[in-house]
């Protein structure tokens, strides 16, 4: 506790220890604690002369990360009680944990192509062996396919690179034509041992999202349903009547239960032995991200229904949405 003037009213012995030596009372802080506390110091001038009650905050202090709060104290003398806590090692401890979440998803985003490249190299090598007719033209299709996916991983490398970019440099929310974006997901299994996609919408539905984004979410949930063993998985795309646009991927795999159901958008939860469980995570985060939602529907041996809600307005002047359409 210290008076107006920053002189010590009352230590314990953890203030002295982290402070670096003896808080006799009467002494002024500022004079006992080193020259790199001097913002805490300032900070708490300032506190003082609001009228604020409490405040918090956070100070990098050399090569130590120290949180300061701080209590308005109205007895005589006045001042304040301030505590201080060295978070040095648990903010180590969260960059690290942070770090791991993060290749953990790189790992999970990365392969998601993998699996169409695989599946197509797969359909030229059986092509080739079986002697096709037409294996020229299954090698041009399947080809463009394999490269399209080469250029999604190039993508998600470039968003990783860019991986904590301040808000303003996201990419900016753009009219596009959904439908689109899930025949280009479906294209992807077309070849190989793949479910069957089939996609279910009108012409040219339009929503205000980011076109990469869609597709990868669509390539996740089409890959929850290959994980959950499913034959068919149909993407529907809707507009409905109050001017919103749906999209519900529906499978026929094994379902997911009551007990997993709660969980199903935690990180570092998955069903399977093999998955990241960022899927689902990922996709509300990017969902999220278009100011849209995202729900899930499942019975144990009839299949899932993811089901994405989007924003059909327009971009208007200066950033704002204008009505919707």
């Amino acid at each position: 506790a210290v008076d107006t003037e920053l002189k010590v009213t009352i230590a314990n012995p953890r203030a002295a220890e982290l402070l670096g030596g003896a808080l006799p009372a009467g002494d002024t802080i500022s004079d006992i604690a080193g020259v790199e506390w001097r913002p805490v110091w300032e900070w708490v001038v300032r506190f003082m002369e609001s009228a604020e009650e409490f405040a918090e905050a956070e100070f990098a202090l050399g090569d130590r990360q120290i949180r300061a709060r701080v209590a308005a104290m109205h007895a005589d003398p006045r001042g304040c009680v301030v505590a201080l806590d060295d978070m040095t090692e648990l903010s180590r401890a969260v960059r690290v944990l942070a770090w791991g979440e993060l290749a953990r998803q790189v790992a999970h985003e990365i392969k998601n192509p993998l699996t169409p490249i695989r599946l197509g190299i797969q359909h030229i090598q059986r092509a080739r062996r079986d002697g096709s007719t037409e294996f020229d033209a299954t090698l041009e299709r399947t080809s463009r396919h394999i490269l399209a996916e080469i250029e999604r991983l190039d993508a998600i490398a470039r968003a990783f690179a860019r991986f904590g970019a301040p808000p303003a440099e996201t990419a900016p929310l753009e009219l596009n034509d959904v439908v689109s974006i899930a025949r280009e997901a479906a294209d992807l299994y077309a070849v190989g041992d793949a479910p069957d996609i089939r996609v279910d919408a009108e012409l040219d539905i339009q929503a205000l999202v980011r076109r990469d984004e869609v597709k990868e979410v669509l390539i996740n949930l089409v890959e929850n349903a290959r994980d959950a063993h499913a034959r068919l998985v149909v993407i529907s795309v809707r507009r409905n009547n109050n001017a919103r646009v749906t999209i519900s991927v529906e499978d026929d795999g094994s379902g997911i239960t009551k007990e997993h159901m709660r969980r199903v958008f935690e990180p570092q939860f998955s069903t399977t032995s093999s998955g990241t469980g960022l899927g689902l995570a990922i996709c509300r985060r990017l969902v999220e991200g278009w100011g849209g939602t995202i729900n899930v529907r499942s019975e144990v041996g009839e299949g899932t229904e993811v089901t994405i809600a989007l924003k059909t307005t327009e971009a208007a002047p200066g950033g704002g949405l204008a009505e919707p359409l």
